[in-house]
């Protein structure tokens, strides 16, 4: 099909996804990037926040990614996660006390830079997933 290429989300688990889109959207380490049909070849490393992708005559489809790394070559893209959630997989209320536990740890007493580096990266899993149930939300 003219102006799409093939998208694949893969985590540990599961193949999260896999179909034909028309854009991708997706968080490196040094902020948002974009993909389009007939990309140049790309490695990239993906820090945690949303993906969005816009489905070949279909919906623009959002997930949260806990990090992991993403290839483009030849019209194929691989979105390797360390977890992938759409809205639907998303327990909104377990997430909230993730991100007021791991706040609450960022604003006591931090013992060392890993302890602040690990909570920082959960809040910033917990404030993606959060964003995503509420795109759900809103559309439905």
């Amino acid at each position: 099909m003219p102006g799409s290429f093939r998208l694949e989300i893969v985590t540990p688990m599961r193949l999260a996804y896999e179909g034909e889109v028309s854009a991708i959207q997706a968080p490196g380490l040094d902020g948002y990037f974009g993909v389009l049909h007939n990309r140049a070849p790309l490695i990239a490393a993906l820090g945690p926040g949303e993906v969005t992708f816009q489905e070949v005559n279909g919906p623009t489809r959002h997930l949260a990614i806990a990090g992991g790394f993403f290839q483009v070559a030849r019209n194929r893209a691989v979105l390797l996660a360390d977890e992938a959630l759409f809205a639907a997989d998303i327990d909104r209320a377990a997430v909230e006390r993730e991100l007021q536990e791991a706040t609450a740890g960022l604003t006591g007493r931090v013992t060392s830079d890993e302890e602040r580096e690990q909570l920082q990266r959960t809040a910033a899993i917990a404030r993606a997933k959060l964003k995503v149930a509420g795109r759900e939300r809103r559309a439905g």
